[in-house]
């Protein structure tokens, strides 16, 4: 580790102490979020940090930041710092948004020449121009944070930490959020980059470093680093859904069983490019219900690619009901993926969310078909629908014809073995 690092944690521990009951005095149990970790990120590199929740990333931010202190262990950074962890740290609810424009940006080390030369900018970046003379206390909790990312964000930082920013604000200031971290990256700056938003640490982060239970476990090019995690993430799943007994209880229905089957009707978590996957859910409605409809929806490592749900259902009589959809032609590149299920009637709460169900993978060697193309043939490459392509390049007089991908032909079902 370099000793000219900009952030720089060398052999730091850090241990929480879970008391019980309401006394001090008894003895309570003890929690390593950190164990012996070493971590150095050089001036003007962005680093991202992944991990389960509970794995230490805000730990390590926090301990950076001077929030709170390692157990054993030194840490150091070089540099102005601004944390983007905890919005509005500081802040004054019965002060204005001016007033604690200047009282925060004096904390976070501006002066007050370099706070009134930069106001403007804090304020049109927060979208609060007409509130700004208004007591925060009178603030929602969106305007409010919106504030505190402006106001760190503006103090011209060396260093950077971020913490699940980007779901602060609408999606035209969450634009701007990230549009401005950007910059602070390519202008150099050092940021370390914490979120579970993975699409988000790829655009970031040249680097990445993977957490699990206070420790490394991986580090190095974020997308490979990302790619690792998000396999184990799938296999853990795969693991999960088979040996579990069944999907969890939903409301008035309970999802008793969730099955998939090949073409050939056997139970499998395993398919091929363009085979059909049957899925049969088996459910229990604890009462009647009135215009019941499932939807079932395959997802890839960052949201949906497709869903399949059916029309309104005759109304369930109280008892056992079965469904079954097949997809007849899975369009998907080789990797792992998630099927999430979601029976709805008419009583169903507009804010009810799907539950993921099970987990298979699309095995499809493309090479067997004559895709020996290095782009695009894996979804951890391409992307996650396989759509065949060819390149063709013409330049200086020459055309040239690249490598594709090539998939192989799906039969009609008819013809199936």
């Amino acid at each position: 580790m370099g000793t000219d690092a900009a952030v720089e944690l060398d052999r730091v521990s850090k241990r929480y102490r879970l008391n019980r009951g309401w006394s001090w005095r008894k003895p309570g149990k003890e929690l390593w979020a950190l164990r012996d970790l070493s971590l150095g990120i050089e001036p003007g590199e962005s680093v991202g940090l992944i991990g389960h929740n509970g794995a230490g990333k805000t730990t390590v931010l926090r301990l950076l930041a001077g929030i709170t202190r390692p157990t054993s262990g030194r840490v150091r950074t070089r540099g102005r710092l601004a944390s983007l962890i905890n919005l509005g740290a500081g802040f004054h609810p019965e002060l204005t948004g001016r007033e604690n424009i200047y009282l925060n940006g004096v904390i976070l080390g501006l002066s007050r020449q370099e706070l009134k030369g930069r106001f403007e900018q804090i304020v049109e970046f927060a979208d609060l121009g007409p509130y700004i003379d208004t007591p925060l206390k009178r603030y929602s909790s969106g305007m409010y944070a919106r504030l505190g990312f402006s106001v760190a964000a503006h103090v011209d930082p060396d260093v950077l930490l971020v913490d699940e920013v980007l779901s602060v604000g609408d999606v035209a200031f969450q634009e701007r959020s990230i549009r401005k971290m950007l910059s602070f990256r390519d202008s150099g700056r050092t940021i370390l980059f914490v979120s579970h938003n993975l699409s988000a640490v790829e655009m970031m982060c040249q680097r990445t470093v993977w957490l699990d239970h206070g420790r490394i476990r991986l580090a190095g090019p974020t997308a490979e680093v990302v790619r690792a995690y998000l396999d184990a993430v799938d296999e853990a799943l795969i693991e999960e859904a088979a040996g579990a007994d069944g999907p969890a209880e939903n409301g008035e229905v309970q999802i008793e069983e969730l099955k998939l089957t090949d073409a050939q009707g056997h139970l499998s978590t395993e398919f091929e490019y363009g085979e059909s996957l049957r899925v049969t859910v088996r459910c229990l409605a604890r009462v009647d219900l009135r215009q019941v409809e499932c939807s079932l929806t395959v997802r890839g490592d960052y949201g949906p690619l497709f869903t399949a749900t059916s029309d309104a259902l005759a109304d369930w009589n109280r008892g056992a009901h079965s469904l079954e959809c097949v997809f007849e032609a899975l369009p998907l590149l080789p990797g792992l993926y998630r099927l999430d299920v979601q029976v709805r009637h008419a009583g169903t709460s507009r804010w009810a969310m799907p539950q993921t169900a099970a987990a298979f993978r699309v095995t499809t060697d493309l090479a067997e078909f004559g895709s020996d193309s290095p782009v695009g043939a894996t979804k951890s490459r391409g992307g996650f629908l396989a759509v065949a392509y060819d390149w063709q390049v013409e330049s200086g007089g020459r055309t040239e014809q690249l490598r594709g991908l090539r998939l192989p032909t799906i039969m009609a079902p008819s013809s199936r073995p």
